[in-house]
């Protein structure tokens, strides 16, 4: 099964992606992460935003990489979940997933996480509500993403609809 989750940035994408990994394997099944930033190209071949590299755009992502990984990966693992700020961005790593979710919060639980997220320094106001945007444009599922499902990121998992979710939903 391959597990795509995307969502808004500090939406808790990676926090559920760890927590059904943890899930598989307490049912006697090989699951791994990938973690859409360890697929970025490489800086110099990533437009900048006024004085910024733009991580917050589909060509900061080497898909095609993505998409190989993901392939070599689910013949060795059973579960294989892929998360990332443009999960949903590439349409035929899209094709590839088996179940989605999408990680929702409110812009203002995005600014307040964001603001409390100092691994890359204070980022400037501009930036942020540029991220917000990017996601607005880039980010969201596409209608034609079958076996979806919203996750509020501001509450606690509803586990139990979770598992239902990946054991019962259609494909």
């Amino acid at each position: 099964m391959i597990i795509g989750i995307g969502g808004r940035s500090r939406s808790g994408k990676t926090t559920l992606a760890e927590t059904l990994v943890w899930h598989e394997r307490s049912q006697n099944k090989k699951a791994i992460t990938l973690h859409q930033d360890d697929f970025v190209n490489r800086i110099e071949d990533i437009p900048l935003v006024r004085d910024h590299i733009d991580w917050e755009i589909p060509a900061s992502i080497d898909f095609e990489l993505l998409r190989k990984t993901v392939a070599f990966l689910q013949t060795q693992f059973d579960v294989v979940v892929v998360e990332g700020f443009l999960a949903f961005a590439d349409a035929d790593l899209n094709l590839m997933y088996d179940r989605c979710f999408f990680t929702v919060i409110s812009e203002e639980t995005f600014r307040i996480r964001k603001a409390a997220d100092t691994r890359w320094g204070q980022e400037p106001e501009w930036y942020v509500t540029y991220i917000w945007e990017s996601f607005l444009a880039y980010g969201q599922p596409p209608a034609s993403l079958t076996n979806l499902m919203e996750i509020d990121g501001a509450k606690p998992y509803p586990m139990e609809e979770i598992v239902d979710f990946l054991r019962h939903s259609g494909s």
